[in-house]
């Protein structure tokens, strides 16, 4: 790798009318940014596979990178947990491979939906306490704690990948995962 160092006012790139003080043909500087960046995230105590995964996805999405930049910035700590989670987000979304089928929702079956997921969250967080609680599940699946807090806070739709890891790491096998969800169902109806 050569390295470009630029002395002159140089450029920014800039994302939504925010500049994050990218040099247009930096490459280089980009990624030493980036690394100044994981850095930080590793001496905050972030899980190193987050910092990992986070940096190579970064390196070739420009989302990422810009996230990972004002979570730098950021001083607030509560805002900086939300970036982390933003990212993981990203990040899951970015691994998800699966070719989903798109299927028909009625409106009106919408609150049904999102009362059935809240149940299956509700459920699943009740064994996740009985072991050891978030942190420990954080620790576990290396899922930075923000995102799992916000997993469980939310009435969205639990990505697949997710859903794996915590069941992995609780060692909740295939039927059992299933019968949360249709155990939830049948309280619903």
């Amino acid at each position: 790798m050569t390295m470009q160092v630029q002395h002159s006012g140089g450029g920014s790139r800039k994302s939504g009318g925010r500049s994050y003080g990218f040099m247009p043909d930096g490459k280089e500087s980009n990624q030493m940014r980036l690394i100044d960046i994981a850095s930080e995230m590793n001496k905050e105590n972030i899980p190193e596979l987050f910092i990992i995964n986070s940096f190579k996805a970064a390196l070739d999405f420009e989302g990422i990178a810009d996230l990972m930049v004002l979570w730098k910035n950021e001083s607030d700590p509560v805002e900086r947990n939300e970036i982390i989670a933003d990212i993981q987000d990203m990040l899951d979304a970015r691994l998800q491979k699966e070719v989903s089928e798109e299927f028909y929702v009625k409106f009106n079956d919408l609150d049904t939906i999102s009362n059935n997921i809240r149940r299956f969250k509700d459920s699943l967080l009740y064994v996740v306490e009985q072991n050891g609680g978030v942190k420990n599940l954080s620790d576990l699946t290396k899922i930075p704690q923000p995102s799992l807090s916000r997993f469980f806070n939310s009435n969205s739709m639990p990505q697949r990948s997710t859903l794996i890891k915590i069941a992995k790491a609780l060692d909740i096998d295939e039927l059992k995962m299933d019968s949360f969800w249709e155990g939830n169902k049948n309280e619903q109806g």
